[in-house]
């Protein structure tokens, strides 16, 4: 409908444009006429005037011009500018003084002058009278624009009827050509918000070659597109982080074997404790089973806080923070996810003991440093993980749990990034297992509580260190 009306508007000014030069034609063609009536009301007159006038003559000739379709006046006047015969008898016999008659008697060929009287238009043809060789007066006819505009009424009339018909029937093409044209957009459009609300199964079938064909055919192929990065998100989402997965997807994680990326992150690793000497109760299926009832609300919890599970190793889950994609907070996320950790925990202890099963204990260990992100293994089998002495120290601190007394444990450099936060108490510099120098080792309490804003207000409770139900 716009493109027709600017269509419409468009052949409407042409039309308007073109009617003006027609009009402007046909007034031109109106005084050209008048021009030749007055050569032929200034040659019948000639014999009449010289040697002396023909009073009979004058006057009838005059009367037979004011029978002239559109004239308004026409006189007679001799070469002393005498009116000698007038439509208006009245007129007879004075000297026309005018600037109008002037003119006329100075011109030596038919003018045409244009004048006002009393608000309206005039037009006014003079031609001068020849008896011979000899000028012997000046003969003029008047006609207002009025007239000329009435001589060209059934013109305009014609013209508006064409208009007319000339638009609607651009419209109605314009709508019947555009509507054909784009008859696939509706329904590309109804496609296009079905794959927005997630149905991948879409396809429009227009056998069009022209770009509305085009068009459907781009369609088609986005939406295999989609469903097959899709299918490849949910698969591998399964057995590697979704953030990976999209990196790999979008070209920002690269599929090459070996390189890697150095980048700082904090690492985190949990154990449960006691885990074989609990399975050996356990059948294998319910083993399982149990595994993944913890693996299930550790992951959640791992995900809320910003961290990537980077694997599961038995019945430990090595998480990072910070990557795939970088936060400066690394470490205050982790320690997050690490108390959070606790309280789901205790909720999901407490349906093991309704179920009749022991309780699980769980040691944590955070540390943050550099570590190496990239594809690992061989042509014929890969791993993306992160690999490097951070991963490998958090693991042997997660160890230390036990010797500690302690649940959740961080190194110093997590300490220095989180103190302002959270509550520790120094453990002091430990011996690791598989290296010499001592690391500093802090035991994560809880959060530190905020301080009220004004006295008596309550010091809301971290979700952290509050029970679930």
């Amino acid at each position: 409908m716009k493109l027709s009306l600017i269509t419409s508007l468009a052949v409407l000014a042409i039309i308007v444009a073109m009617t003006w030069i027609l009009l402007q034609q046909g007034k031109e063609s109106v005084i050209a006429e008048m021009m030749l009536r007055s050569i032929a009301y200034a040659r019948s007159v000639g014999e009449a005037i010289y040697p002396q006038p023909d009073t009979f003559t004058l006057h009838f000739n005059t009367q037979e011009m004011l029978k002239e379709k559109g004239v308004e006046y026409a006189l007679i006047m001799d070469a002393d500018r005498r009116i000698l015969s007038h439509t208006d008898s009245k007129k007879i016999g004075g000297i026309d003084g005018g600037m109008i008659a002037l003119r006329a008697a100075e011109s030596q060929k038919a003018l045409v002058q244009e004048y006002f009287k009393q608000g309206v238009s005039y037009f006014d043809i003079s031609t001068p009278v020849l008896s011979g060789n000899r000028r012997t007066g000046t003969v003029h006819i008047g006609f207002t624009r009025a007239s000329v505009a009435s001589s060209l009424k059934d013109a305009k009339r014609q013209v508006v009827v064409i208009a007319s018909i000339a638009i609607v029937l651009d419209i109605l093409g314009m709508i019947l050509i555009v509507g054909w044209m784009l008859r696939a957009l509706p329904v590309l459009a109804r496609a296009a918000q079905a794959v927005g609300a997630g149905r991948l199964d879409m396809q429009v079938d227009f056998k069009m070659k022209d770009e509305i064909g085009q068009l459907a055919q781009a369609f088609n192929q986005m939406v295999v597109s989609l469903r097959e990065k899709e299918m490849i998100r949910n698969t591998f989402g399964r057995y590697m982080s979704k953030e990976v997965v999209d990196g790999f997807l979008n070209g920002k994680v690269s599929l090459e074997l070996g390189g890697g990326e150095l980048k700082e992150m904090s690492i985190l690793m949990s154990d449960i404790r006691d885990f074989t000497q609990f399975s050996e109760k356990l059948p294998p299926q319910q083993v399982v089973q149990l595994l993944n009832r913890y693996f299930t609300e550790m992951v959640r919890v791992i995900g809320a806080n910003g961290g990537t599970v980077d694997k599961f190793i038995g019945d430990a889950i090595l998480a990072v923070f910070g990557w795939p994609t970088y936060s400066e907070d690394h470490a205050k996320l982790a320690v997050c996810a690490a108390l959070d950790m606790k309280v789901r925990l205790a909720v999901l202890n407490d349906s093991l003991v309704k179920e009749g099963l022991k309780p699980l204990a769980i040691g944590i260990a955070i540390h943050s440093g550099m570590a190496v992100a990239g594809n690992i293994g061989s042509q014929e089998k890969v791993q993306y993980t992160v690999i490097g002495d951070t991963v490998n120290l958090t693991s042997r601190m997660e160890s230390g749990n036990k010797e500690y007394g302690t649940d959740l444990i961080v190194s110093k450099p997590v300490y220095i990034a989180t103190r302002e936060y959270f509550e520790f108490k120094d453990i002091g510099e430990k011996l690791v297992r598989g290296r010499t120098e001592p690391v500093h080792i802090y035991a994560v309490l809880g959060h530190k509580p905020v301080r009220p804003d004004k006295p008596g207000q309550k010091q809301p409770r971290p979700k952290s260190e509050q029970r679930a139900v």
